[in-house]
């Protein structure tokens, strides 16, 4: 039973990378596509004020989506679930919706509460990156046993 389910959450996490995958490239296409088409059939001035900020946002929706392929991707090789890369994709969308998001179509609680978010989110990337420092100088610190018997694992 064990096995059936490992087969079977390997097989959803292949077929999500597809997924993810096939999006990120039909997304870059309509990159293309919306760049080629605006280039082409607007003057230059109208381009950039109304194409420019759809192009940022569908940029940013890829990079968001690049992310989560690593997420996965890591998950498939270590098989633990990444918490540094879940936070750093929050932390692009949260920051893509304050890019894309005019600040005059939003209100004061709104643009504070994606500001607490993103500074909640910042702070808990920069613990866990803090503590993963603190455990690799640990480690560093540490050597094997000798043969003379000296067991103490820690250099002084």
């Amino acid at each position: 039973m064990d096995r059936y389910l490992k087969l079977l959450q390997k097989g959803i996490i292949y077929f999500t990378l597809f997924i993810i995958s096939l999006l990120l490239l039909l997304a870059l296409a309509d990159i293309f596509v919306k760049l080629y088409d605006g280039l082409i059939s607007t003057p230059f001035r109208e381009f950039i004020d109304l194409q420019y900020p759809q192009l940022i946002d569908l940029f940013l929706k890829i990079i968001i989506g690049v992310e989560l392929l690593e997420t996965i991707k890591g998950f498939l090789k270590d098989n633990i679930l990444h918490v540094e890369l879940v936070i750093l994709v929050a932390i692009i969308a949260i920051s893509r919706k304050v890019i894309v998001w005019g600040v005059s179509k939003s209100t004061s609680e709104e643009m504070f509460s994606l500001a607490a978010m993103l500074v909640a989110l910042a702070v808990a990337y920069w613990v866990i990156k803090v503590s993963y420092q603190k455990k690799d100088r640990f480690k560093k610190h540490l050597k094997p046993m000798s043969v003379n018997g000296n067991s103490h694992g820690v250099n002084v």
